[in-house]
């Protein structure tokens, strides 16, 4: 028997570790030692953190979600638009924005499950219809394409300042995802349908023979992907405090970085959710370090990078 490596746990723990010292030993003339420098890293990668739960899950199942980003644009201009134009309710307008995200995780649970598409194309497909209709959002509204849903003032309805206010000193959004991580990771290792997830990921074909509902498991799947998706927006909307059809850029690549950074494999079945709040961790300081010592933006995406390149060949490879 081959000599096992150290845990996916303790790896991410060393990454975020070391990252750390980095900030202390490169800190930007004193910033990294500030608490507000924290505090407002946990506020920024909130919306990151909420995708990384849902892109894990789907990637604990065998798959992945490319659309959490587009999800995130379009459900955040639902929200945005129902609040602003129709002066509906905050709590109607969650509830609109949230459907929207679970339909969109829906349909590419289907495609995926029984059109039998490949999930990468799957949800490729999905990512630029949702990205096109967050764009077509505001013509309801009867305003230009792609235009955006902002506040007659400086500040949004009361809600908005609410979810990008703080609680306890801590930032609500960030209260939010550390609460769904928690119930999540205690869901998926507690409940039946935690351990029907984990064996689709390692074996689809032994998930079917052992009397498991493959396909009922994966739809399920990508369609937490996409509600927690639509969270997302709808904290990204209370924090930029404008409804943006471009909002979640480049979220594939932070979810499936801080996903695999945190130790969960990409070949399904092995991993957990807060692997993946760790992994949003080491990806949301290595960027904060990088930001505060005036590094580009565009040599810190490089950076990110070869950094999921090199925990994906740090993975343990299955027996």
């Amino acid at each position: 028997m081959k000599p096992r490596g150290a845990s996916p746990t303790a790896r991410a723990l060393l990454a975020l570790v070391g990252v750390l010292g980095l900030g202390a030993a490169w800190n930007g003339d004193g910033a990294f030692f500030r608490p507000e420098l924290h505090l407002d890293l946990l506020g920024a990668q909130s919306v990151v953190g909420l995708c990384a739960l849902g892109q894990c899950l789907v990637i604990l199942s065998g798959g992945i979600d490319l659309s959490v980003g587009a999800v995130v644009a379009l459900a955040g201009m639902t929200f945005a638009g129902l609040q602003l134009e129709a002066n509906w309710p905050w709590p109607l307008a969650v509830l609109a924005a949230l459907l929207v995200g679970s339909a969109v995780g829906t349909a590419n649970g289907l495609l995926v499950a029984r059109a039998r598409v490949q999930p990468f194309l799957a949800t490729l497909v999905l990512m630029v219809i949702a990205r096109g209709l967050a764009r077509w959002v505001p013509e309801l509204a009867g305003r230009p394409a792609s235009s955006k849903f902002l506040p007659a003032g400086s500040q949004g309805p009361a809600f908005w300042s609410w979810l990008d206010g703080h609680l306890v000193g801590v930032p609500t959004s960030g209260v939010v995802f550390a609460m769904l991580a928690l119930v999540g990771s205690l869901l998926l290792h507690r409940t039946v349908f935690g351990r029907h997830l984990l064996a689709v990921g390692d074996s689809p074909e032994a998930a079917r023979l052992s009397g498991i509902a493959v396909r009922k498991v994966t739809v399920l799947a990508y369609l937490a992907s996409g509600a927690l998706a639509a969270l997302a927006g709808i904290c990204q909307v209370a924090r930029d405090v404008q409804g943006n059809p471009a909002a979640g850029e480049m979220l594939e690549l932070n979810t499936i970085a801080a996903v695999v950074v945190g130790g969960t494999s990409l070949r399904g079945g092995r991993g957990g959710l807060l692997l993946a709040v760790i992994g949003v961790l080491v990806i949301g300081y290595l960027e904060k370090v990088l930001a505060i010592n005036g590094v580009p933006s565009h040599w810190r995406l490089c950076v990110q990078g070869v950094i999921i390149l090199a925990a994906v060949l740090l993975q343990e490879r299955r027996p």
